[in-house]
């Protein structure tokens, strides 16, 4: 079994001058100030839209300001931090040349990225957004995606 640099460590000890190149959180803030910045235009452009430029404004603002938000995972030229651990101040540091393969599998639920680590041990990680994490996943690690079959009703 290969010795990995990878580890789990306390959130507190990463790096302070860590080089994040992409974030992903669960709250899609980007997407949700579009729809509030269509709201505006509704609003303004068509006022007898009013009521649903209103709408339109008015639950992605919920979304920013009263729901949750969490850092799942951090992209940096040498490695990947996975926050999505069960004691929450911790966090699982990946070096890029230490994963073998990974996948993003589609579940009913939530979608994980299932990485596979030189010592054959996986890390999973629950995910919102295939896009964004397949073109953070090519840029470190080229050509190691492994596709999963959609299952339906149990069968693969």
């Amino acid at each position: 079994m290969n010795h990995l640099q990878s580890q789990k460590i306390r959130i507190r000890n990463l790096p302070l001058n860590l080089v994040v190149t992409k974030k992903i959180h669960v709250k899609p803030v980007g997407m949700l100030w579009l729809f509030i910045v269509l709201g505006v235009l509704v609003v303004f452009m068509r006022p007898y839209l009013m009521v649903y430029g209103l709408i339109l404004i008015t639950l992605p603002l919920f979304g920013l300001i009263v729901l949750p938000d969490r850092k799942l995972c951090d992209f940096t030229p040498k490695y990947l931090i996975l926050y999505n651990q069960r004691n929450r101040q911790e966090c699982m540091l990946i070096y890029w040349d230490e994963i073998v393969s990974w996948a993003y599998e589609r579940h009913p639920a939530n979608d994980l990225l299932v990485v596979s680590l030189t010592d054959e041990s996986t890390e999973v990680q629950e995910l919102y957004s295939r896009s964004s994490i397949r073109r953070a996943m090519e840029q470190y690690v080229p050509h190691k995606e492994v596709k999963t079959r959609k299952k339906r009703n149990g069968v693969s």
